[in-house]
């Protein structure tokens, strides 16, 4: 037999030895019971059977790593919509009062971070839609006697609120108490 062929067979020879070996007995090693001899021309020969001249061989306990259950990965934690931008008011101050509501306010904000191109600023005036788009500022041609409420917040293209939307109130009286 060539080298590579015997290597092959007693590979084999082994590990069929390892699958059929019976339970090691109290007083034995813990090992399989497998037997090293030589042929007639000097190689080796592993047999789980003894023969003539075998000696008995220790075979180390395999390495074994007991089973792990892996871990299911925490889900993502999802960006609440209104904390992805915070809006802050520049211009006017919360409770600012004008004595002329007739001139134009103008209003302006700050928003952190910065403001993606798919997304757009929208200004509201009690409530009311009054300039939607990419700028940071806007005006309020005239504002009516009493009181108001100024908001201001960051949409998508759908029209949801991507960001934590800021308000203000502010007080306006028109000349002459009209």
């Amino acid at each position: 037999m060539k080298p590579k062929r015997i290597s092959l067979a007693v590979c084999t020879l082994l590990a069929f030895s390892l699958c059929q070996a019976e339970p090691p007995k109290a007083e034995e090693d813990s090992g399989p019971l497998i037997f090293r001899s030589e042929d007639s021309q000097g190689n080796p020969v592993f047999s789980d059977q003894p023969s003539r001249d075998a000696q008995r061989v220790n075979l180390k306990d395999t390495n074994r790593t007991p089973a792990v259950q892996p871990q299911a990965k925490p889900p993502k934690k999802q960006k609440s919509a209104s904390s992805s931008y915070k809006v802050v008011f520049l211009e006017p101050a919360d409770g600012d009062f004008f004595a002329n509501g007739l001139q134009p306010v103008s209003v302006s904000i700050n928003v952190s971070p910065p403001v993606l191109p798919k997304h757009q600023i929208e200004f509201l005036l009690d409530g009311a839609s009054i300039a939607l788009g990419s700028n940071y500022t806007t005006t309020i041609e005239r504002l009516r006697p009493g009181a108001h409420q100024i908001s201001a917040r960051v949409v998508d293209k759908k029209g949801r609120v991507v960001g934590s939307p800021a308000s203000i109130e502010v007080t306006a009286q028109w000349p002459g108490g009209r």
